[in-house]
């Protein structure tokens, strides 16, 4: 491949990856704000999530399905469950995104076509809009229980797991592994040719053709945008402007590798959304 097309690929690639990042912010945004508004309403007081509690339940799911990956007595039960786990986040999603702009009926609809689809066809463009729901929902609720302070310290401790997961222990890449191989990915599939969002997820392993932005990736950000609501539009949209900042670079640092390899995405993330709140505090 010419560079001149190899350079054309980066770019088409790095403007899908910020679109659907971008189409997850703006949606759980509008989520947000309007379930925000409904609780006003009802006069409901949500209960905030500290910082401890969030990340002992965060390393008991990661305990449990790192131990969904490795023993062996489960491996005939491997691929039910991830496929619960992802059929149970999507439908809790696609819920609180759906339900806030259409009735009832209408909602359970569309999340059955979905659902029908994704275990018909199998294919990334299914899988994507399956996940775009998936997270801005989950970002929606959950950013709405938590405080800035509270994500920023989050941010941190999740970047040095990261970090730690993905270059010295690694299991968090065999996990991504073992549930792929079932046709399960808690990400965004970007492939580097528009015709491949037409291919099955189980026929992504090979490396080269597709690029995955890890749910975790997106939905912090939109955690963290989501958490400053109250203090203004305007620090809502400098922390998600910082966030796709960082978006950008962790996708521009993977793709400028000379031998493509996974990378910590969440470190340059959690950087410029960092950066982006406190400059929210000097204005």
């Amino acid at each position: 491949m010419s560079e001149k097309k190899k350079d054309k690929k980066i770019v088409q690639t790095l403007l899908f990856e910020i679109l659907f990042f971008c189409l997850v912010l703006v949606l759980g945004l509008f989520s947000a704000i309007e379930a925000k508004f409904i609780l006003i309403e009802s006069n409901i007081e949500v209960q905030k999530i500290n910082f401890e509690g969030f990340l002992f339940y965060f390393l008991i799911g990661t305990v449990f399905v790192l131990g969904i990956s490795y023993f062996r007595k489960i491996r005939k039960y491997r691929g039910a469950i991830y496929k619960f786990l992802f059929v149970f986040a999507f439908i809790y999603g696609a819920l609180t995104v759906l339900s806030l702009f259409f009735i009832d009926i209408i909602t359970i609809v569309l999340i059955l076509i979905l659902l029908f689809l994704w275990f018909k066809l199998s294919s990334v463009w299914v899988h994507d809009i399956v996940m775009i729901l998936s997270l801005a929902g989950i970002g929606a609720i959950f950013g709405l229980a938590m405080e800035p302070k509270v994500v920023v310290l989050l941010l941190l401790a999740l970047s040095v797991y990261d970090f730690i997961a993905v270059y010295k222990t690694k299991h968090m890449i065999k996990m991504a592994k073992s549930m792929l191989s079932y046709g399960v990915i808690m990400g965004i599939i970007v492939p580097k040719e528009v015709k491949d969002f037409k291919e099955k997820v189980t026929n992504i392993s090979s490396g080269g053709r597709f690029m995955v932005l890890g749910g975790g990736d997106i939905i912090f950000p939109l955690l963290f945008s989501v958490s400053l609501l109250d203090k203004g539009i305007v620090s809502v949209l400098t922390v998600a402007g910082f966030s796709l900042v960082g978006v950008a670079a962790s996708l521009l640092i993977f793709l400028l590798q000379k031998e493509q390899k996974p990378i910590p995405a969440l470190p340059p993330i959690a950087l410029f959304s960092i950066i982006g709140y406190i400059i929210t505090l000097l204005i």
